[in-house]
């Protein structure tokens, strides 16, 4: 038995492993003796590296699932109008219970708010500075329906819920960490909120960022006349879809019932208002999903682009090669062990890419990483893992194939005593061999086309978005989040202090202008959305009056920020709560109202959809501003904070000081009024304009490094054919010009054909480009996504390279003495 044994290990070991490794042995000194094989490696590792940094981070921030139970089975619910153009309208509280009765698909639902703005809460731990800290209130259900515990103490539960149940608070292991420092005591002790106590009842695992940004969780503990109060909506719902049911047959369930709502409560639901159903992990990702999705296709445009690249130049290197493979065949080697020869090649050339293309991957999600936006989820758990390491050898593995198969099909058609005779120039013209390198020329330029095109159209795009003016010409002016916490809320107290606080700021000499505001500009999708009609107006059903960004400022402001009043005055500190009622809008609805034959200033408008409610008197008109994005048109509407029971919650500060200087006398002077406030999300405008343009910026310098590296690789799969080609018909040229044949017209004989291929690529990249616009038309911006000017110049572009990779070795080749090349 040990002997049988032994029998078959030596003859395994002498049959197959010892002229495998002979065989790799040989592969690797192939390549590192041949030039064009190293330059192909370093393009195969270079796509490779690129395509797997940006699976990596796709797959942490899109595929790799949510912390939440079955979160397939999670649904987001809010409203909407699409008819008056409002994307966002939030539900009431007395719409849990309907959802909870009314949709049996559901299991389980709950609510929470729809942003965090303004629900911040400001924590205090011993003598420390005051911190806000951002604050969801939920209804009990909400973690059960996510299908999550906290990972220490307890859930809330019903009663921490009813009217006048103790304050309780789960904090977020961020908060926990950072500032009680992993205490396990935690649990069950007293801290303060807004000046009041709450007791922590649990800390949730470090993965449990929802809604994105939270610190602190609170039971939302609506009063009784909340309860059943729909005229207060505020909130949206999230909701697990029963076992039994498909998500399909909850959806359907939910718009009937909102329907059903809208007959049942005119008086609260416009009859155009349907039901806005998303699926948590979309919800979760926002835009950044599409975004990653695009650039990912596109990565692997890139590495098709890269592998057809080095296949290219393995097959030139097979034609340099013919005489060593006529050899080989003509002494009795099978076409299985040709095949062998070059698979080990190309396996070869992968492994060497794949190690270099996992260490380019590496460097490339760091750098992703640091110039990444912020609000992109998850992002900085992308690395390295082990599914990316899947995919690097995956697509290793392609890539071996890719480099072995042209050159195992051109060898094993060779033309032996063809191949044999020393200097033949047919052999570069067989036709086999010159199929397959038109086609890799074609598959590279489109491609290339194809990327190149997505770019550009980006590159545009963003290069519109910094351009546009915003309306606020102050991008200098400091903003700061001051919303008023504990006894300062009330309103009356509420006002005296921003009073106070802005004349002690003003009085500062490094101070220039200084005010308040609702929501700071640009601070995206978040605002008030106020329906309006002019005392002009004809009677009309509420579905049908216009919608405007309503914001509530202090006298001041518009210094602060840069925006112009065009028209009428500005705000002043007699406006207010005895003062007839004073509105300012913006030069868009001014417009509007010029065009139905009124003068703006001295008109009156009224608020909301009641026929009773109070007239407010337009005394100025400012520029147009893209208050909530640099992408977003709205007409703005302005009250003074003396007249409005609104608070401001942004303090808006422009002087000679830095922004850290700034921001520095503010805290002075809000401590000097109460020290219990806190300042928190301090940014420039110029720094808020530059998040809002944050993801498109990143966008453009994936797609860009696309291009140019798909551009890269066209050129040098050119350069190979016709390095290739020159170097089997050097004899040729050297006769030529030796019987006065003038070189350009060698140069172009040529580089003409595969110029031409070039042209066939580019028509059909243009195609594929035609019908792909769709794919990208979500990251343009004042472009169409089938620019003819943009397909006119990516032609240009990469017609010309081409034709300087195809010249410049025709051109060397027959820059030679033709004398001592025929020697």
């Amino acid at each position: 038995m040990q002997s049988s044994l032994f029998d078959f290990t030596s003859r395994w070991t002498c049959d197959f492993l010892q002229p495998a490794c002979r065989t790799f042995r040989n592969s690797f000194r192939t390549l590192l003796r041949g030039r064009a094989y190293l330059f192909a490696v370093g393009l195969m590792a270079l796509a490779i590296g690129i395509s797997t940094a940006v699976f990596s981070i796709a797959h942490a921030v899109i595929f790799h699932p949510l912390p939440f139970f079955d979160q397939q089975s999670l649904r987001v619910i809010w409203k909407a109008d699409p008819k008056s153009g409002v994307p966002l309208l939030e539900l009431a509280y007395p719409e849990l219970r309907d959802l909870q009765k009314g949709v049996p698909a559901i299991e389980s639902v709950a609510l929470m708010p729809t942003t965090l703005y303004g629900y911040g809460k400001v924590l205090r731990i011993g003598d420390r500075q005051p911190l806000q800290v951002e604050s969801a209130p939920v209804s009990h259900d909400f973690f059960r329906t996510l299908g999550v515990h906290p990972a220490l103490g307890r859930d809330f539960q019903d009663s921490d819920e009813r009217p006048g149940a103790a304050p309780v608070v789960i904090l977020s292991d961020t908060v926990w960490r950072t500032q009680f420092h992993r205490d396990s005591r935690i649990i069950g002790r007293q801290i303060t909120l807004n000046g009041d106590g709450y007791t922590v009842i649990g800390v949730t695992g470090h993965d449990i960022d929802f809604p994105k940004g939270v610190g602190l969780w609170v039971p939302l503990g609506v009063n009784k006349d909340a309860i059943d109060n729909r005229n207060d909506y505020y909130l949206q719902a999230i909701a697990r879809v029963k076992h039994g049911y498909t998500t399909e047959q909850a959806d359907a369930q939910v718009q009937a019932l909102f329907k059903r709502l809208a007959r049942e409560y005119p008086q609260f639901y416009s009859a155009t208002q349907q039901a806005v159903i998303t699926p948590l992990p979309q919800y979760w990702m926002g835009s950044a999903r599409l975004q990653l999705l695009i650039s990912l296709g596109a990565s692997l445009l890139l590495l098709l682009t890269g592998c057809v690249t080095a296949s290219n130049l393995f097959l030139s290197r097979t034609l340099a090669r013919r005489q060593e493979i006529a050899t080989r065949s003509s002494l009795g080697a099978t076409v299985f062990q040709i095949f062998i020869q070059f698979f080990a090649e190309g396996l070869a050339a992968a492994f060497f890419a794949c190690c270099a293309g996992v260490a380019i991957a590496w460097a490339v999600i760091k750098l992703l990483v640091s110039i990444a936006p912020p609000d992109i989820p998850r992002l900085q758990n992308a690395g390295v893992s082990w599914p990316a390491l899947g995919f690097a050898l995956a697509v290793s593995a392609l890539a071996a194939v890719a480099c072995s198969a042209a050159p195992t099909l051109v060898a094993t058609r060779l033309n032996l005593e063809m191949a044999l005779r020393e200097g033949t120039p047919r052999l570069s013209h067989s036709r086999h061999s010159n199929r397959m390198q038109i086609g890799f020329i074609v598959a590279q330029t489109a491609t290339s086309v194809v990327l190149l095109v997505a770019s550009v159209l980006v590159v545009i795009s963003v290069r519109a978005m910094l351009r546009t003016d915003t309306g606020f010409s102050h991008p200098d002016a400091v903003t700061m989040n001051l919303a008023l916490r504990g006894p300062q809320s009330d309103e009356a107290k509420r006002r005296l202090f921003y009073t106070n606080l802005l004349s002690r700021l003003r009085e500062s000499l490094v101070v220039t202008a200084a005010g308040a505001v609702l929501v700071r500009p640009l601070e995206g999708s978040i605002g008030w959305d106020m329906t309006y009609r002019s005392e002009f107006d004809t009677p009309r059903s509420t579905e049908q009056l216009p919608t405007s960004n309503f914001e509530v400022i202090t006298p001041g402001y518009f210094q602060a920020v840069g925006t112009p009043i065009v028209a009428g005055r500005d705000f002043t500190e007699h406006d207010r709560e005895n003062a007839p009622n004073a509105v300012i809008i913006s030069s868009g609805l001014a417009q509007r109202m010029r065009r139905a034959g009124h003068e703006p200033v001295g008109t009156r408008i009224r608020f909301g959809r009641r026929d009773d409610g109070e007239w407010w008197t337009i005394v100025g008109v400012t520029g147009n501003t893209r208050y909530r994005g640099i992408t977003t048109r709205d007409e703005d509407v302005y009250v003074c904070y003396l007249q409005s029971g609104i608070p401001v919650n942004y303090l808006v500060l422009r002087g000679h000081g830095t922004a850290a200087e700034l921001t520095a006398l503010a805290r002075r002077e809000v401590a000097a009024l109460d020290p219990s406030q806190a300042i928190a999300n301090v940014a420039t405008i110029g720094e808020l304009a530059g998040r809002n343009t944050a993801r498109e910026r990143f966008n453009m310098a994936l797609l860009l490094s696309f291009g140019l590296t798909a551009l890269l690789l066209t050129a040098a799969g050119v350069y190979s054919v016709i390095a290739e080609m020159v170097s089997l018909r050097t004899r040729e040229i050297a006769i030529r010009l030796a019987l006065g044949s003038d070189r350009v017209a060698l140069v172009r004989r040529f580089a003409g054909a595969t110029i031409g291929y070039v042209l066939i690529g580019e028509i059909a990249g243009l195609a594929a480009s035609f019908f792909l616009g769709r794919a990208v038309s979500g990251l343009l911006y004042a472009i169409k996504p089938n620019d003819p000017f943009v397909f006119a110049f990516v032609l240009f572009c990469v017609l010309t390279i081409s034709t300087i990779a195809a010249s410049v070795p025709a051109w060397i080749a027959s820059g030679r003495n033709p004398g001592s090349v025929l020697q």
